[in-house]
């Protein structure tokens, strides 16, 4: 069976469409034109990225699908009592009756951390201590102690992510960001395996993409498109992550200029066929795809493209 997954913590820029409804909606209807995965996201204080618990939006889709597995993509361990976040995902596990794969992070956002009452600078050491004792609580529950390891995930946010071999060391599972720029996708896989392409593991890379038609966009949205990037772009060199173009040096540009060479550089409507090539020879390890769903909810080209997507052929082959 093919697979194929839509990630949402929609960049809100048209105010007509409602994150706890047509997003659902969308969402739901996406399980019966083939997707398998749905994921979230989730931030406390960002005003544009407004799935705050992606549980509670991951609950609603668990409970209007039959075969839709929802992954949360991903929890900031740092912002949870541990002990409390293992009994609610039980709940979640039982709601949709084991449809879930659980991600994990040490979170982003500076503005979290203030909310939360923890230094930014700390999110390292607070994630360490906790993931080893979310594990351990999940080993300990009689009904996520049934998940397999790669049912774990992280996120890949960094030019060179050394530490990432650890997740691939565990038989964790790794998603590369489509905030990543294609030319990264190869160091992104070298970190998972340190390099060894004759690793005996189930963990899977996931490679998430931006997609839209070659043709028929309205210019709104590809306004929306290019303002999304933008705003992700500022809030990552901000972070000291400038992963979204080919260079380390940041662009001198006006943002207008900055705005066509992100949309240029990030947005396809085919898989970039380079990159690929390039890591072919750890495709054992390559999971299925990931589509980026953008605010474009009412434009009817972008709707039409997106739920065509299972049905043609493959984004890559996994």
């Amino acid at each position: 069976m093919r697979r194929l997954g839509l990630f949402v913590i929609p960049i809100r820029f048209d105010e007509s469409i409602s994150t706890y409804n047509d997003y659902i909606d969308f969402l739901v209807e996406s399980e019966v034109h083939g997707y398998t995965h749905v994921y979230i996201g989730e931030h406390l204080t960002d005003s544009r990225e407004d799935i705050q618990s992606s549980m509670i939006f991951a609950a609603a889709i668990l409970a209007r699908t039959k075969k839709l597995k929802v992954c949360l993509a991903v929890l900031p361990l740092p912002h949870y009592e541990i002990k409390l976040l293992v009994k609610q995902l039980e709940d979640l596990y039982k709601l949709g009756q084991g449809r879930i794969d659980i991600g994990f992070s040490a979170g982003a956002l500076k503005s979290d951390a203030e909310y939360m009452g923890f230094e930014h600078t700390e999110r390292g050491s607070i994630f360490n201590s906790k993931i080893a004792s979310f594990m351990e609580n999940v080993s300990k529950s009689s009904v996520l102690n049934e998940m397999l390891k790669p049912q774990f995930f992280s996120t890949i946010l960094s030019p060179y992510p050394v530490k990432s071999s650890t997740l691939f060391k565990n038989n964790f599972s790794a998603i590369t960001s489509n905030f990543t720029h294609c030319s990264l996708w190869e160091n992104h896989i070298k970190c998972l395996t340190k390099g060894d392409m004759d690793l005996a593991l189930e963990s899977k890379w996931h490679i998430a993409l931006n997609l839209i038609p070659d043709s028929g966009l309205s210019e709104n949205s590809q306004l929306i498109i290019k303002e999304s990037l933008l705003y992700i772009y500022e809030k990552l060199v901000s972070c000291g992550l400038n992963i979204m173009l080919p260079s380390r040096k940041t662009p001198s540009q006006d943002n207008e200029t900055l705005k066509n060479i992100l949309y240029s550089e990030l947005v396809f409507s085919k898989i970039p066929i380079q990159p690929m090539r390039q890591i072919q020879q750890y495709k054992k390890f390559l999971g299925h795809p990931i589509v980026n769903l953008f605010d474009c909810l009412t434009d009817a080209c972008y709707v039409k493209y997106i739920y065509s997507l299972p049905k043609i052929e493959p984004i890559y082959q996994s």
